[in-house]
């Protein structure tokens, strides 16, 4: 069983820490309505609401807002500290709490463990391109970084090192060139991968992103759906738009594969199930897949099992996943031959002579019985 599934690619699953925050106490004005320790935990409550659901837009909703204004009840624990000089407040959040206010406020919870992505960010100033290294200091990633944090959404950026300085060149990210994009990857340990193409006009900036949403050494394959975006604005705008982006993209995912939502339904037969390790060592792989949301058994033939298969996504990905195991591979099915019947030949009464036939009244025009179509079946061999 180890084997099969080790030949997968494994989610990497980076653990965020969403319900732990500090908050700045700042000190209270005299006509201010609310105290400093009250803003500090109103202020770490939407930091938690936003990281638990990538969406800085569920801060609007109504059940939310009343909720923060009783922020206190949804907290663990509290206790006063400093940073930078300033007084602060660290505060843990309770989990369930605040689950259950997102399920009663009909918002999207993005679990902890997350995909870990890795921003490749290019930026054009008019008469060069340069890639935007870890270490180059810029702007745009410190932005990044930050804003990534605030948000729950785990990345790296490349370092910029000798080897990632001598693999990949501006030209081939800008041009979402992905043989070199996937080669350049791999050698970190990602779920994912963006190209951010930054073109800059002054202090505003034009941003478009293209997301692989598969591990490095996948991406390069045509059949692999990018998901795209572009944002205007000042470095900071289009940074926090891109951000958000990202995070409702992957938080709509996890509350999809959550709730077993379905995009649609394919059977699937695979041949070659010689035992009952075979059997559960199938079921586990193919409900272990991104793409699937869920799987029935609909019956079992000698060595050949027959599953319903629930997706999250389009067969084409379903497919390109499966295939990704050296135990799997794509199976003809076998059609059965057999010689038509002959025809009953027509037997015509001797009184009735052909040239005596009466010609038959014209029939009204009928059309054709619409014929459902079949849904396609894919075949599997496991070995």
């Amino acid at each position: 069983m180890a084997v099969a599934l080790t030949s997968f690619s494994s989610f990497a699953a980076t653990k965020v820490n969403l319900f732990d925050v500090e908050a700045v106490v700042y000190e209270q004005q005299a006509d201010a309505k609310y105290s400093g320790e009250e803003l500090a935990r109103r202020s770490g409550m939407r930091e938690v609401i936003v990281k638990a659901t990538g969406n800085s837009a569920s801060l609007d909703n109504p059940v939310v807002k009343k909720a923060i204004s009783q922020s206190s009840r949804f907290l663990s624990t509290i206790s006063p500290s400093e940073q930078g000089g300033q007084p602060t407040l660290k505060m843990s959040f309770n989990p369930r709490q605040i689950q259950a206010l997102l399920q009663q406020a009909e918002l999207p919870y993005w679990p902890e463990e997350r995909a870990k992505v890795l921003v490749w960010v290019v930026e054009d100033n008019g008469y060069d391109r340069t890639i935007s290294w870890e270490q180059s200091g810029r702007t745009s990633v410190a932005n990044l970084n930050s804003v990534a944090r605030q948000k729950g959404l785990p990345i790296v950026v490349p370092v910029g090192d000798i080897d990632d300085v001598t693999s990949i060149k501006a030209t081939e990210l800008w041009g979402n060139f992905t043989e070199q994009i996937s080669a350049s990857s791999q050698r970190y340990d990602a779920d994912a991968v963006v190209v951010v193409r930054i073109e800059r006009n002054g202090n505003q900036q034009n941003l478009r992103w293209t997301l692989y949403d598969d591990k490095p050494q996948y991406i390069a394959d045509p059949s692999l759906a990018t998901v795209t975006g572009q944002e205007s604005g000042t470095n900071q705008q289009v940074t926090e738009a891109f951000v958000a982006e990202l995070g409702r993209y992957y938080a709509d995912k996890s509350a999809a594969k959550g709730s077993g939502e379905v995009a649609s339904s394919i059977t699937v037969n695979f041949g070659g199930i010689e035992s009952a390790k075979d059997f559960f060592t199938v079921e586990k792989m193919l409900q272990g897949l991104p793409s699937v949301a869920s799987v029935e058994l609909e019956k079992v033939t000698g060595s050949s099992v027959d599953y319903r298969i629930n997706l999250l996504t389009d067969q084409a990905d379903f497919q390109r996943e499966l295939l990704r195991s050296n135990k799997v591979t794509e199976a003809t099915p076998a059609i059965p031959t057999t010689l038509p019947e002959p025809a009953p030949e027509a037997v015509i009464p001797a009184e009735t002579a052909p040239d005596a036939i009466a010609p038959e009244a014209p029939q009204p025009e009928q059309m054709p019985e619409p014929v459902p179509e079949e849904e396609q079946e894919l075949y599997f061999e496991w070995s």
